[in-house]
């Protein structure tokens, strides 16, 4: 027997949002939007003996109008988009009393509750927190005129070291003279977001290719406290200009082409920033890295050949390759491994890259997004331009000119190695990438800069409109909100049983919390039993961990358990306890002031809503001769549109007893028993550790279930299906 219920006259209850099916509940089609209705609760409820005790306030239309606390101020009633519950029970013919004397042959009837995430990820800006880290290798523009350790660069050599280099790049100068333009337009480019900016830089390696640590850092912070955009420009001069910048008039370092320039430390330097050595980052902001520099890390996959570039004779290693492995660093709060990757890990331990790093960094997953969003932009100059002439055509090494010059066959590949590792850390950050104009990372992402030249040593070019607007435009990362609700001091979901139903000797407790990513580890599978008001009823939180008790788009709960009657009416009537225009259609109210709901606080919102479970029925028969029972095929668990059932092995548990006053969380998990219980809508599990035994049927068909028998051999829909 089918029926469509439809809600009382004078609801304003919205159909179904297009495309979305209705909830099916044992064979009575109720649309979604027609059976949620949320409680509006501003703190808590005063004079109530509890949180869930309401009592309800006059009906109008058959429709609930309020539930109403017991000091006896109305809630308003609120409509909810954030989450879609179901409820169900199966098998729908039992026996009166638990017992199996009927037709039916059983007296056990199987619960199961639903929630799922509905809402869309909505647009959220938080405070970001920018972290710049400044690369200043020679052709980063800060190279030292005034020495005689200009190597083999064509266009030194042919002013004697008092000129630039070729294709030497202006980004230090320009960084320096525009900081304060530069953080007023990224704020102008975000102004839904309070942007604040802190520093680093670095560029020594001390391995062969640098002359000494005596004029080289891989790890300096210049501004360790996040600043606000009329702050950063005097805080970029009076901390990294006046300090670690003397040469050329505060332009430039004591870098020559006798130190490293085809890489740097830029490893060690972002390890540093993603771990916070120094720097102030604040939990729950969104925190973004921005790279800014020419060279490749030290790992395996970007190796540089020095022999093919300007490098000066005098500090040359034993091999024409620069080092592959960044030492280990110690810093003030850390100390970095061995060999850390860039994007992979050099040593078998996944977690050893930086990209690894911004995903599992405390500073990382205490932020909006649980990530650090790493920015790079790789300056348009000689040592990402193969084309350059600061590529001699003789450097002078052995075997040196082998694909050496402009254009040279190792030359491109020293240039692509040094792009193609920004290109890979933004792709595996999930932020963005600018470089030279003319090269196209893997992805697909082109390069926008120009080449702008260094200009005069002591007072450099400090215009460079296409590096300005890479900077502009840098990645946020994600900004949207997935937060959907949030649990608060009681139970986030509840099911009370109506007056002839109570929880069965043997409820087998089973839930899972299901996540885009898996199972939730801390899913509470054990609900409370908690006693009130003479009212026996059951309480679950989506985790046990009070800091993960909250929801997030994609996430799904269900529990299931069994229940028994515990006396008259007789027939088809409710098994849950509920309030929604549906509930009072089916005979369904609260008991006691108690009713099955979902209380939760949307997102980050401090108002407390409520939502009600949706109805559900059985048939209760009685163990006396009669009329055959009605016949209505056991379905499947309720569950919203779009909601996987998991698949795991199945887990003993031991199952507490229904005694237990407020019994407390357990912190073992059923979420392997979810794909059987919830596909087949039934489950045993005995005490003392005894092996879960498990009917499977979610793809039965005719007779293809043990509940199929007792739903009569008529019928054609089997236990699991998903009508």
């Amino acid at each position: 027997m089918s029926r469509t219920h439809r809600s009382g006259a004078g609801c304003p209850c919205p159909p179904s949002p297009p495309g979305r099916r209705a909830v099916l509940s044992l064979g009575m089609t109720v649309a979604v939007a027609a059976t949620f209705a949320i409680l509006v609760v501003s703190g808590s409820l005063p004079g109530a003996t509890h949180p869930h005790v309401l009592r309800l306030a006059a009906t109008t239309g058959g429709a609930v109008a309020a539930a109403q606390p017991a000091s006896g101020v109305a809630p308003a009633i609120y409509r909810a988009p954030q989450l879609a519950l179901g409820t169900s029970a199966a098998p729908y013919n039992i026996c009166a009393l638990g017992s199996a004397t009927c037709t039916a042959g059983t007296g056990v009837s199987r619960v199961t509750l639903t929630a799922q995430t509905t809402a869309a990820p909505a647009p959220y800006w938080p405070d970001v927190q920018v972290a710049f880290v400044i690369e200043t290798t020679a052709y980063d523009g800060t190279f030292d005129h005034y020495n005689s350790f200009y190597g083999n660069d064509p266009c030194a050599i042919a002013t004697n070291g008092q000129g630039p280099l070729c294709e030497e790049s202006n980004g230090v100068p320009f960084f320096i003279d525009n900081a304060q333009s530069i953080a007023a337009a990224i704020q102008i480019a975000n102004p839904h977001s309070n942007v604040s900016f802190a520093m680093v830089d670095f560029f020594g390696t001390d391995d062969d290719w640098n002359d000494g640590p005596g004029d080289s850092w891989k790890y300096h912070v210049d501004i360790s406290d996040f600043v606000g955009p009329t702050e950063f420009g005097s805080a970029v001069v009076s901390n990294f200009k006046d300090v670690q910048l003397t040469e050329a008039n505060g332009y430039g370092c004591i870098c020559g082409l006798d130190d490293n320039f085809l890489h740097s430390s830029s490893i060690t330097a972002l390890y540093g920033t993603i771990i916070g050595s120094g720097l102030t980052w604040s939990a729950n902001t969104h925190h973004v890295i921005v790279l800014m520099g020419s060279a490749a890390p030290r790992d395996p996959s970007y190796q540089q050949n020095y022999w093919v570039s300007g490098f000066d004779h005098c500090c040359s290693g034993a091999g024409a390759y620069g080092g592959t492995c960044e030492p280990t660093y110690v810093f003030a709060n850390d100390v970095s491994p061995n060999c850390e990757g860039w994007v992979r890990s050099q040593d078998g331990n996944a977690t050893h890259s930086i990209a690894a790093l911004t995903r599992t960094s405390p500073t990382c997953t205490d932020s909006i997004g649980h990530v650090c969003t790493v920015d790079v932009i790789d300056y348009w100059t000689t040592t990402t331009d193969p084309y350059s002439k600061g590529w001699p055509t003789d450097p002078g090494y052995p075997s040196g000119t082998a694909g050496a010059g402009p254009g040279g066959s190792t030359v491109i590949v020293d240039a692509e190695r040094i792009l193609v590792a920004g290109c890979d850390l933004a792709a595996a950050t999930g932020g963005s990438w600018d470089g030279p104009a003319y090269f196209t990372c893997p992805s697909g992402q082109s390069g926008t800069l120009q080449y702008v030249p260094h200009g005069s040593l002591s007072k450099p070019n400090s215009q460079n409109p296409s590096l300005f607007a890479a900077i502009r435009q840098i990645s946020f990362g994600p900004v949207y909100q997935t937060l959907v609700a949030r649990g608060g001091n009681q139970p986030m979901f509840t099911y009370v049983p109506t007056p002839n139903f109570k929880l069965a000797p043997t409820p087998e407790y089973a839930a899972a919390c299901s996540t885009p990513s898996g199972f939730l580890r801390t899913c509470q599978t054990i609900p409370q039993v908690i006693h009130s008001n003479g009212v026996t009823y059951l309480g679950w939180n989506w985790s046990t961990n009070a800091t993960d008790n909250v929801l997030y788009v994609g996430d799904t709960w269900l529990a299931s358990f069994n229940v028994v009657n515990a006396g008259p009416p007789y027939g088809i009537v409710p098994v849950i306890a509920c309030v929604t225009t549906s509930c009072k259609v089916e005979g369904s109210t609260a008991v006691g002031g108690f009713f099955s709901w979902t209380d939760f606080y949307p997102g980050n919102t401090t108002q407390l809503r409520y939502l009600s479970f949706p109805p559900a029925q059985v048939h209760v028969l009685e163990a006396i001769a009669g009329p055959p029972p009605v016949t209505v095929p056991p379905s499947a668990p309720i569950v919203p549109p779009g909601i996987p059932l998991p698949v795991a092995p199945v887990t003993p548990v031991v199952v507490p007893t229904l005694t237990v006053v407020g019994q407390g969380v357990a912190n073992f998990s059923l979420q392997a028993a979810a794909a059987g219980f919830l596909g087949a809508g039934f489950m045993r599990v005995g005490m003392k550790n005894r092996p879960i035994a498990l009917a499977v049927a979610a793809k039965s068909g005719f007779k293809g279930s043990k509940f199929d028998k007792s739903a009569g051999e008529a019928s054609a829909a089997g236990v699991g299906r998903f009508d």
